[in-house]
């Protein structure tokens, strides 16, 4: 299995570089064209540049993981995420993993998220995750100095994607969604 190098600590590629990257691994080949509610758009491509810039897989665990980054790491709010958590397609995603399952991999991720709030808190200030196109031309190892965001090696688990994409929701749907 290929490493995904946006989740090196020192990775030098671009954080558009790391976006097509996950995309890519996630099966968006090509033009990464993906099938999401329009409304949902916006907040997908920062979600993805979130999970890029703070090195996190899309497994379940590294969708944990990006939310706790998101909340403490960027300028972002809760208000911000609880209109993609409220939408359909969110719910729908969330019944697929069920909610046990969900509820474990929160509990197996206590440490994980202890780890992650305590580097969040340290950044040097937080990553203002709305303006993310500013960022797309600037290599993730720059950014993450320049913020102060410490990751940890990737785990061979942390290679696995897939499972907790939103984006997998609507495979049917007439919507296109492109980063550009």
């Amino acid at each position: 299995m290929k490493t995904l190098e946006y989740l090196n600590p020192r990775s030098t590629q671009t954080l558009l570089e790391g976006i097509w990257e996950l995309r890519v691994a996630e099966g968006a080949e090509a033009d990464a064209a993906e099938n999401v509610a329009p409304e949902l758009v916006d907040d997908i491509e920062v979600h993805d540049a979130i999970h890029v810039l703070f090195g996190c897989p899309t497994n379940l665990a590294g969708e944990i993981i990006a939310h706790v980054w998101t909340l403490f790491g960027t300028t972002m709010s809760v208000r911000d995420m609880g209109r993609v958590n409220m939408h359909d397609d969110h719910r729908q995603v969330l019944a697929k993993i069920g909610h046990g399952r969900l509820l474990k991999m929160w509990f197996y991720s206590v440490p994980r998220i202890i780890i992650t709030l305590f580097r969040a808190l340290r950044m040097k200030r937080r990553w203002p995750a709305e303006d993310y196109r500013l960022y797309l031309d600037q290599r993730l190892c720059d950014l993450r100095k320049d913020f102060g965001i410490r990751l940890s090696s990737p785990s061979p688990t942390d290679q696995r994607g897939g499972g907790a994409a939103l984006r997998t929701v609507r495979s049917h749907s007439p919507y296109i969604y492109r980063l550009r």
